[in-house]
Formats: C-alpha cells, structure tokens, sequence
C-alpha cells in the first residue's frame, strides 16, 4: 500500500524543487522535508506534489548516494518507480495497492 503520509503533521522545513524524470509528464514538483517522527533517525519524507504517497530516505543516506545532487535523484527513483509502476500496469494486477497508486499517479506517469 502506498505510504501516505501527513506532511502537515510530520514533515518539518518543507521545500520544493521541480524535476524531469523520463516517463513522466514534465515538470514534476517534489515536496520534501525533514522529518523524526517516521524513522528513528532524521529522514527526508518525499513526495510529488498532489501526491499523497511519501518516499522516505533517511538524510544521511540521500546525501551519500546523491552527491547533493538532489534533482538527479529525484529523477532517478521516480523512472525506477515508473519501471515498477508500468509492469504492474501490464500485469494487470487489481488489489487495492495497486488501485491505490493508479489513483495517484495516473495523470503524471506517461504509459
């Protein structure tokens, strides 16, 4: 099931930044902000905008592997997410899951 999370209650220093992962209908807005209250440890919550499923990655993490590039990993989890998000597509799966994300995500990715 999708992680949704509240960003009004538990997402903390909210920023925003555009992207364009392939796929996708471009540009994309990416809510992210810090936040102790889902890990034990200070983690970015993620999401698109209009979006109610949260990405999460705890800080650390997100800067080692991104170089501080953010945008490029933005971009980056979102075609991987895509790449899922189409083969559940063609697998035709129905359980309220996979229902769930089509909800959120039909009008962004591009199948």
């Amino acid at each position: 099931m999708p992680n949704n999370i509240d960003f009004s209650k538990k997402v903390k220093n909210i920023k925003e930044i555009e992207v364009n992962p392939k796929g996708w209908i471009n540009p994309l807005t990416i809510e992210y902000g810090t936040s102790e209250k889902v890990y034990p440890i200070e983690s970015y919550c993620w999401r698109i905008k209009g979006t109610a499923h949260a990405f999460l990655i705890p800080i650390v993490r997100m800067d080692f592997i991104s170089g501080g590039d953010y945008v490029k990993h933005f971009e980056h989890v979102l075609e991987i997410f895509r790449e899922d998000y189409t083969s559940w597509e063609e697998q035709r799966i129905e359980a309220p899951w996979a229902n769930e994300y089509r909800r959120q995500y039909k009008s962004f990715i591009v199948i």
